[in-house]
């Protein structure tokens, strides 16, 4: 199980966990497997124990084939070769021994290797930015950390097995050495031209994959919009007709010319190869005899020995495909993980800050704060600059129509957005990346597109009686209870996740609680119980909030109200039946 030399196409470089690796140009070349490297390196000091028994055991397998020609050449049918016998009992055990130990152990090794690599890039993930977060997707990011690693493993298996047959191929030349030097040469000969041609081959067909790897990540996305999408596609036959015909279908039939391509690649690699074995012994068979040099018996000896190894042989030869399918899983991986280094938004967090000692404050200032993104057709939305100050204890309405800003104002006030220019204080604290996510744990957020948890993740000592009081507080007993750390049922409507939200508001117990639109679902009974009760029991409890709202009938409720047009704030009256007027 060492390295392997395989052919890759393109220039790679890889950083982190997983690798480091490049290529010259963009260009066929041979570089070492990026999958043997990794199993390599991840296993520690354990890959050379169970390298040297995988090479024990392939030595076992060379020995049956010396012991069966041997008392081959001895036979009788008058007594039994007993010497003969005892060795090849000794190598049948000693191969049934190492060989279940490198499978067992090299699945063992590779479970735990796979489950770093899900843990580390989880891990990664969890630090990267928002915005690098939204752009990467998480259909993506889900397919890449589980279908990759799957390919690893079920590669992992395969090469243990070769790694003993390509010891037991190895002894077995050297056998056919012993017997014939000019025997070896020809097999030498006829073998080296068909590993040369399948690993020019197995480069394109290591381009192709890759290909295909890109196209399923289209289709993945295409999906995810079909998915996701659903109601919006039923109800619209064009829109179904153009995502389906023209997206989805065209990265599938695309995909499937390339994954077809690449494995007729495999498929004609694997005839050439056991065409150039079945020449090699006809060569042996047709050819040798020729010679006064080679006894009948010799040439028997041969192509036992040749015939032998035929099942080792493919063993090797079916396992270069899925080595190759793995490099490119790894180098899918470390792609991934790179790109989650580099979006990682803590790694100037210090441990300790000023912030984090923070239960209550003054005033949070926010001055030039300015924030620009691009979407997926290009086109940039800024936001700000502004100046903007939140007092401690103050209930905050933001208002403004569709595409106004608002969603990405409260993503950057709340610190899941860190902005292009301009400042940040809390009280006398400069807010920057050392102490960024400290600044965040300071707040609790319900968003339009909020994940509900079934479990309180975060939060210890949880009284059960306060959750079902919460429960009842919110409407929500007959709908879901809570047992054993977790709410029994989730499968609720939009309004109802959303009051299971304010309930894990209230048990996180945050300075600064972020409401957007969570009153939108509502019917109207809860809907003037959020705005009259609710907001006004967090107000009492010393709580700052900040609502995005439409409700101006209760925009009496807040301290201030603030309008956004174009990522900017514009003065703002409401009506006379919209309470107390501001301008802001």
């Amino acid at each position: 199980m060492g390295s392997c030399w395989i052919p890759f196409v393109g220039k790679f470089r890889a950083e982190g966990l997983i690798l480091a690796n490049e290529t010259d140009n963009n260009q066929v070349g041979f570089i070492k497997s990026d999958f043997l490297r990794l199993l390599r390196r991840e296993s520690g000091k354990g890959i050379f124990k169970l390298g040297v028994i995988s090479v024990v055991s392939g030595i076992f397998q060379g020995m049956i084939v010396v012991i069966i020609n041997g008392a081959a050449e001895e036979l009788s049918s008058e007594t039994m070769n007993f010497r003969f016998l005892a060795m090849f009992v000794t190598c049948i055990t000693g191969y049934i021994y190492t060989r279940r130990f490198t499978l067992t152990r090299s699945i063992k090794m590779v479970q735990n290797i796979i489950i770093d690599l899900r843990i580390g890039l989880s891990d990664k993930l969890r630090r990267i930015g928002l915005l690098p977060m939204e752009q990467m997707g998480e259909t993506r990011l889900y397919t890449t950390i589980v279908e990759n690693t799957d390919i690893i493993f079920e590669a992992t298996k395969s090469v243990s097995n070769a790694g003993a047959s390509l010891v037991m191929v190895l002894f077995s030349f050297g056998y056919i050495y012993y017997i014939s030097p000019v025997a070896f040469l020809l097999s030498a000969v006829i073998i080296g031209i068909g590993v040369s041609v399948y690993l020019i081959s197995q480069g394109k067909s290591s381009a192709d994959l890759w290909a295909t790897l890109e196209k399923e990540k289209e289709f993945s996305e295409y999906l995810s919009h079909l998915i996701k999408g659903f109601k919006e596609v039923k109800i619209d036959s064009a829109k179904s007709d153009d995502l389906f015909e023209n997206y989805l279908k065209r990265s599938s039939d695309e995909s499937r010319h390339l994954r077809l391509r690449s494995e007729n690649r495999f498929i004609n690699n694997y005839i050439f190869t056991q065409t150039s074995f079945y020449i090699l012994l006809g060569s042996i068979v047709f050819v040798l005899p020729q010679f006064s040099l080679f006894p009948t018996s010799m040439i028997i000896d041969l192509v036992a020995v040749n015939l032998i190894i035929v099942g080792p042989l493919g063993v090797v030869i079916d396992s270069l495909p899925l080595i190759a399918k793995a490099d490119v899983a790894v180098r899918s991986l470390n792609e991934l993980e790179n790109q989650l280094i580099a979006a990682d938004d803590s790694k100037d967090t210090i441990k300790k800050s000023l912030v984090q000692t923070k239960t209550t404050f003054g005033e949070i200032v926010y001055k030039g704060l300015h924030f620009t993104y691009g979407n997926s057709n290009g086109t940039q939305f800024g936001l700000g600059p502004m100046d903007f100050t939140i007092k401690g204890g103050e209930t905050i309405f933001i208002v403004g129509g569709n595409g106004s800003g608002k969603s990405t104002l409260m993503k950057l006030l709340i610190g899941l957005y860190y902005p292009k220019s301009g400042s940040i204080r809390l009280d006398d604290i400069k807010i920057d990346e050392s102490n960024y996510a400290h600044f965040r744990n300071l707040f609790s957020i319900i968003f339009t597109d909020f994940y509900l948890f079934d479990r309180l993740y975060g939060l210890t000592d949880i009284n059960d009686e306060t959750v079902l009081t919460l429960l009842s507080k919110m409407g929500l007993s007959d709908k879901t209870g809570f047992q054993d750390g977790r709410f029994t049922h989730t499968r609720l409507s939009t309004g109802q996740k959303k009051r299971l939200g304010l309930i894990v508001t209230y048990l996180e117990n945050k300075s600064v609680l972020a409401f957007d639109e969570v009153a939108a679902d509502q019917d109207p009974a809860f809907r003037e119980y959020f705005y009259e009760v609710i907001l006004k029991d967090l107000k009492k409890m010393g709580k700052t909030i900040i609502v995005i709202s439409h409700d101006d009938r209760y925009f009496h409720v807040a301290d201030r109200v603030l309008k956004m047009e174009y990522g900017s704030f514009i003065p703002f009256k409401p009506t006379a039946t919209a309470g107390r007027s501001e301008i802001i």
